[in-house]
């Protein structure tokens, strides 16, 4: 009987926008740390919408910075209009805007470049979709 080779394609998790939104520089010298600056050398974005969980985009709305997340689009070289500058109540039940941050936090990922603290200027770099916030000793609190 034949052989049946099977080739496994392993898509190594990256950082998302959604996962940018909590990031913070937690040194001693930073005083609020955020939002970290992005320098993108390398992004992915999926195209994937098929499983879109709408209760959870709703859910987490109020925990978002709207701000800084709208600058981290800007950043990663989405279109300006990717996003609308204010979140609006009836923003939340419109099933197009749900799908549309749907795609934004969780479909684009920053694969390799620099975050950047906007207090201290200390950069971490992003490797292969992780952020390496390993702390000198100096630097921690």
């Amino acid at each position: 009987s034949a052989k049946i080779k099977i080739k496994r394609t392993i898509t190594h998790p990256t950082m998302r926008l959604l996962t940018h939104n909590t990031l913070r520089n937690n040194t001693k010298a930073a005083k609020a740390g955020f939002p970290l600056t992005i320098t993108a050398t390398e992004i992915r974005v999926d195209t994937n919408e098929d499983d879109i969980d709408t209760d959870f985009i709703q859910n987490i709305l109020p925990i978002l910075d709207w701000p800084a997340l709208l600058q981290a689009a800007t950043q990663m070289g989405l279109p300006p209009n990717s996003l609308p500058p204010n979140l609006t109540d009836e923003m939340v039940q419109d099933q197009a805007f749900l799908q549309a941050l749907y795609h934004v936090l969780m479909n684009v990922h920053l694969v390799r470049g620099v975050l950047t603290c906007p207090d201290t200027g200390r950069e971490f770099a992003v490797t292969d979709g992780i952020v390496d916030f390993m702390l000198k000793e100096d630097e921690c609190v």
